[in-house]
């Protein structure tokens, strides 16, 4: 595959997912996900068609979660009011956001790249009163960086609901957890309920976001939609 002059590679091990690109003088490769100008992901279109790279997770009440790794697109089902949303609800989690405005619980590994990029791409929302967030930090990514993932969700959870978001963001400034933070003797505990939520919902990667619909609907995502002001407009209230 080709995007933009640069080759992309594929690359599986065991379910270890890794993609790359070829600079066109074959010599050098980046390693990494490949965003358009308008902010659109590339490398999650190009990789859909691979069976097993971008999880569906169907939300059924009452039956067990499946994933349907054949999909190019992650579905949204409804689900019960007191489901997929109350599951989330009592994780450990941080507010970004006015208390007044529609919530949106995004479930992130703090060193995830499609996890950051999903906050930029939600912050002038939440910037401009439209959106709330409640940053569910777990640790998925320990294979991919040093097991660093960990200790920066353990610190995000040693702080209060309100500096949580300014820990993650000096995350991905240094690329790890902050040296000088201590973390917490409930941080390890939390973070285990955090998994064991995202467990609930059948999670396969981050981020996955749990919203409620204007009707009251419970719905779980991987990844962000496309059309966002759409979206953000169909949040409950």
């Amino acid at each position: 595959m080709s995007n933009h002059g640069l080759r992309g590679i594929f690359a599986k091990k065991g379910q270890t997912f890794r993609t790359f690109y070829l600079t066109p003088d074959m010599q050098a490769e980046v390693g990494g996900v490949m965003w358009d100008a308008s902010g659109h992901n590339i490398t999650r279109d190009t990789v859909a068609m691979i069976q097993g790279v971008i999880p569906t997770i169907n939300w059924q009440p009452g039956h067990t979660n499946t994933a349907n790794p054949g999909a190019g697109q992650t579905e949204h089902q409804n689900a019960a009011h007191t489901d997929a949303t109350n599951i989330v609800a009592s994780a450990s989690y941080g507010l970004y956001g006015h208390a007044d405005a529609p919530r949106l619980y995004m479930i992130i590994d703090p060193l995830c790249p499609w996890s950051i990029r999903s906050l930029q791409s939600l912050q002038s929302y939440v910037e401009s009163g439209q959106l709330q967030i409640a940053i569910v930090p777990i640790s998925i990514n320990d294979y991919e960086n040093n097991h660093a993932s960990t200790p920066a969700a353990q610190a995000m959870l040693s702080v209060g609901q309100k500096q949580m978001i300014d820990i993650w963001r000096q995350i991905i400034v240094q690329n790890h957890a902050p040296s000088d933070l201590s973390l917490t003797e409930t941080s390890g505990a939390k973070l285990q309920l955090n998994l064991q939520k995202a467990h609930m919902i059948g999670l396969r990667g981050t981020p996955t976001i749990v919203w409620q619909d204007k009707q009251g609907a419970s719905h779980v995502q991987s990844g962000l939609p496309d059309h966002l002001d759409q979206f953000i407009a169909g949040l409950k209230s």
